[in-house]
């Protein structure tokens, strides 16, 4: 089921966001070197399909440089794909990377876990190489740019080593905040006030510029769990036809709500069970890939409305909501007052799935991203 609804914008707000200090910063880079024909066989002259495992020396020879130049500009871990999955990144206690039909999963925490994993198969051709830096360290979001600067002397060697052209490589630089909206309430914890500066301001003020042409996205990503208590409170009635339209309905109904109460227009109701994935596109495109939900959107453009995506006869246990943020949101003075709208919607939403502030979460995660081909 898919709907499209229209809001509009005021500019209000304050422009400071205090977290509680429980609060925790992730940062990774994805490159991304498209392979071609040329590349092969500048890499291994004595390439050929009749070979055994043709790819071999080719996959071989770009990860054993990647690691000796990581070595030498001190990154502590990097991850090398070659078999055509998408790889994704999760916070966890336990490291591990978990590979499905389609995906590579990482766990991991920045401050107590580093690794030098590689996945590829020699007997297959895949379109691109994907490099995965994860931050280490306690202090990711104030070192950030000086990471950035390492990876990218990783990248500039390596494209150096092997001649490649202006272009062949996507750098993508995520980062993101996560917190539990409830936490204060919980632990009554130190708060810490953030203006949310863009990340292009913040590497200047550390002295690491970006090139003219990145791209820049930011949006936030909430977790609202469906626990027997919300499921009751709209009347789930396990015989109907569509047993979960009413649930999803109601969540759908207060999130516009709350979205228009509030002067937000942008954003996603997305209740299927997939892993929603925000990307640049000029053409606002909402497709299925691997198991992702993809939400393109141009943050150019303000007009997006309000999607939703469920299925009414299958129950997910998270409904996950998405605010994408317009350039009007993110000015250089920073969008703490955006992401204060979206607080005072998910408060609105907690009221009215009686969400117990003591006992449950209600988890945010605030992503910025930039992109940009070296």
């Amino acid at each position: 089921m898919s709907h499209r609804h229209s809001t509009s914008r005021k500019h209000n707000g304050a422009h400071k966001v205090y977290i509680s200090n429980n609060s925790r910063d992730n940062q990774y880079l994805l490159a991304n070197i498209d392979i071609t024909d040329e590349l092969i066989l500048s890499i291994d002259p004595e390439f050929s399909l009749d070979n055994p495992q043709p790819y071999k020396t080719f996959y071989k020879q770009i990860r054993n440089k990647l690691f000796s130049l990581c070595q030498k500009h001190e990154v502590t871990n990097v991850n090398y794909l070659a078999n055509g999955k998408t790889p994704m990144v999760r916070f966890n206690y336990e490291a591990e990377a978990i590979e499905t039909e389609d995906k590579v999963i990482f766990f991991y925490h920045p401050k107590f876990h580093q690794s030098q994993k590689y996945f590829y198969d020699f007997d297959k051709r895949v379109k691109r190489i994907s490099i995965l830096f994860l931050a280490n360290g306690e202090e990711i979001r104030s070192n950030a740019a000086s990471f950035h600067q390492q990876v990218s002397n990783v990248l500039t060697d390596l494209s150096a080593h092997f001649k490649l052209s202006e272009g062949t490589i996507r750098i993508r630089d995520h980062q993101h905040l996560t917190y539990d909206l409830l936490g204060q309430t919980k632990d009554r914890a130190n708060t810490q006030a953030h203006k949310f500066r863009p990340m292009h301001v913040r590497y200047h003020a550390n002295d690491v510029e970006l090139p003219e042409t990145h791209r820049a996205l930011t949006y936030v990503i909430a977790d609202v769990s469906i626990n027997a208590k919300i499921r009751k409170l709209a009347n789930v009635d396990y015989d109907a036809p569509a047993p979960y339209n009413p649930l999803y309905t109601m969540i759908t109904d207060t999130f516009v709500m709350a979205m228009k109460a509030n002067n937000l227009q942008n954003g996603a109701v997305i209740a299927n069970g997939l892993t929603p994935l925000v990307r640049f596109s000029t053409n606002e495109e909402v497709s299925v890939n691997k198991g992702c939900q993809m939400l393109g959107y141009d943050p150019a453009q303000s007009g997006g409305g309000i999607i939703s995506k469920w299925n009414p006869d299958e129950f997910v246990d998270t409904v996950r909501l998405v605010f994408m943020a317009t350039d009007n949101d993110c000015t250089d003075r920073g969008y703490g007052k955006y992401v204060n709208q979206i607080t005072k919607v998910l408060e609105t939403i907690a009221d009215k799935l009686e969400v117990d502030a003591q006992s449950e979460q209600l988890m945010v995660r605030v992503h910025q991203h930039i992109a940009y081909d070296m």
